[in-house]
Order: C-alpha cells, then structure tokens, then sequence
C-alpha cells in the first residue's frame, strides 16, 4: 500500500491503536483479523517482512517509529544493498537514513536496473514487532515504480518457521532467501504459534492478485496443540482448495520439516492427538488432488536434510537451516513457475 509518497510492502492496512501513536503497520486487513483466532490477530499486527521503501533522489530522509511490543531493529537497504541498522524503540524514535558514503550505487554508469530491487529503492526492512509509523521527512519522496522492483512475487503461508522466529535478521527467514534466489518480492503471512489454515485467511489469500506462486507449510502448530490428522486434513483441504481452486498460479503445500517430534520428543504441556508423518501424510494426499493440477506437495525433510542447524528447541530452524531450506525450496519453485 501507499501512504504518505513511500511504499508499505508486505502491509495490507495502517491501523489505529488506541493510546497509541501513529497508525501500526498490520500484515491483514481488520476486517479479516476479526474473523481469525486471537492469536492470529495479534501476531499479525508484527512488522515480520514488513519493509517501508521509497525513492527521494538521494536525498537523505527521516523517519519517527515507534516499537510498542519493545525494542526491535530495523535494516536498511539501498536496492539489494545493505545499510546500515538502527534501534527502534516502544517511544517515538526519529532515525536519519542517508546515502552511503561511497557514490558507486548513484554512478550514471553503474547498472541499477540489473538487480531486482534497484538501488535507489531504500528499503526499511523490520526484525518483527508492533511497528507505528509516526512521520516522515524527505525531499523529492516517491514509491518506487514498478520497473525498480522485482517482477516475481512469492507469497508464504506458515507457522513462526514461515515468519522467521530464529533467524537473526529478517533477511535470514526461509522466506526471504527464497524470494532473493528467485529475484522475487515476498509476502510473509506466517502466524508465529498460529498457523490454523483458517478459512477468513484462505479466503483472503484467494482474493490477492498479487502473488505469483505460493507456499503453505502447514502446520507444526496444529500437531503441536493437540488437533487430530483427520482434523488437521479437514482444515488443511480447504485452505488449499480454497487458494488454488480459482487460479492457475502454482502452490506448493510444505510437509512438516524435521522437529523434535521426528525423535518422539513431545514438548511440554502438549498433548499431541498424531504423529508428525500422519500429518505429512494428509498434506501430501490433498496436495495430490488430480482435480487441483496447480498444487504440488514438497516434503519438508527434502529441504531441511537434519536436525541440524536447528535452534536448541529443535522446532525452529536457525540462520543456517533457514539458508539450506531456500537452497533446495527456490529450485522447486523456478520449476513449478516454469511447468505452469
């Protein structure tokens, strides 16, 4: 969306918070958030993938940001270029983004325009957190124009795999490396804890026109929280029907990836109704639906190998799992772009 000459990427809507200032950046729309868990509602209010871009000539422009859910980093980008970072705090904290020291990127004969974000797109990208934006200050303000963004965009659907939880920088989710091996734009629509394939998110997905080919990693919550497979695939059929059954863009269903389940581990408290290959098993069947010839299944341990680079709850996958997920998910996804 647009507001105030800069793009909000990743934003479906600027929403008001009482006692709070600024309008948040939230993933959904309200009117969707309504009809989901309360979970989900709140975990879509998170800047998880949630860039602020714009172009200003160069000039340097402020920002006022506040952090309501508490300090959280914020990474600047000039096209695919990194920047510097900053802080951004739960009071209003004014940041100044200028241009790099070195001028190479502004050079009438430096390429911009071949790399999928041009370089003189800045590029505000979020760690997470309740973001609100306050103000902005800047000369010659503008959104980028189509022609200086990628032209692929992949959208992802998932638990707080999906949303980056253990990545140490939004650019390290799944997600993120995926889309940069594609040279694509990505929407994250991961619910950290929350990912109940509900039917007011699958109806939303369904109705965006603007994503190209999609993922759904579904779900290690559900496993987790106790919700049987014969549940699960009730959930799961329509969520996937419901995305894919208007389109011809390619969607991917994602299997559980190794866990801590996979070792008969059960986490605290949780009283698991399946097991890890019950749901894999359920997913792979809806995913291979002859009437469905758009959707495609993809067995999460195809792309994280092990247990390895896990974080130490042996659930999230960290920086290096996060990379080898992309390394094998981009390649599947170029072919099923390519097939359809």
């Amino acid at each position: 969306m647009i507001d105030r000459q800069v793009e909000l990427h990743n934003v479906a809507e600027l929403a008001e918070v009482p006692g709070r200032e600024g309008k948040l950046l939230q993933r959904v729309p309200e009117t969707v958030r309504q009809h989901i868990r309360e979970g989900a509602a709140t975990v879509y209010r998170s800047a998880a993938g949630c860039e602020i871009r714009f172009v200003s000539d160069w000039n340097p422009v402020k920002l006022t940001l506040a952090c309501h859910s508490g300090e959280t980093k914020a990474y600047l980008y000039y096209g695919d270029f990194q920047g510097p970072s900053f802080t951004i705090k739960p009071e209003p904290t004014t940041i100044e983004l200028t241009p790099p020291a070195a001028d190479f990127l502004r050079r009438a004969d430096f390429d911009g325009s071949a790399y999928p974000h041009h370089p003189r797109v800045w590029r505000l990208l979020f760690q997470g957190g309740e973001i609100h934006l306050l103000d902005i200050e800047g000369a010659s303000l503008r959104p980028p124009a189509a022609d200086e963004l990628p032209k692929l965009r992949y959208l992802a659907y998932g638990t707080s795999i999906t949303q980056g939880a253990a990545a140490t920088h939004p650019n390290l989710s799944y997600v993120k490396q995926t889309a940069w091996r594609l040279g694509a734009d990505a929407i994250n629509l991961g619910a950290s804890g929350n990912a109940y394939c509900e039917p007011a998110i699958a109806d939303y997905i369904a109705a965006r026109d603007d994503w190209d080919i999609a993922t759904a990693c579904i779900s290690v919550n559900m496993l987790n929280q106790g919700v049987t497979a014969a549940e699960f695939a009730d959930k799961a059929r329509y969520f996937v029907r419901t995305i894919a059954g208007n389109t011809n863009r390619p969607v991917a269903c994602i299997g559980l990836f190794p866990f801590f389940g996979d070792l008969g581990y059960v986490w605290p408290d949780r009283h698991p109704q399946a097991t890890p290959d019950e749901y894999r098993a359920a997913l792979r069947s809806i995913a291979e639906d002859p009437s469905l010839p758009n959707v495609s299944y993809i067995d999460g341990r195809e792309l994280m190998t092990s247990l390895r680079g896990h974080a130490s709850d042996l659930l999230h996958p960290g920086d290096n799992a996060m990379i080898e997920i992309a390394e094998h998910l981009a390649p599947r996804l170029k072919a099923l772009l390519k097939r359809n």
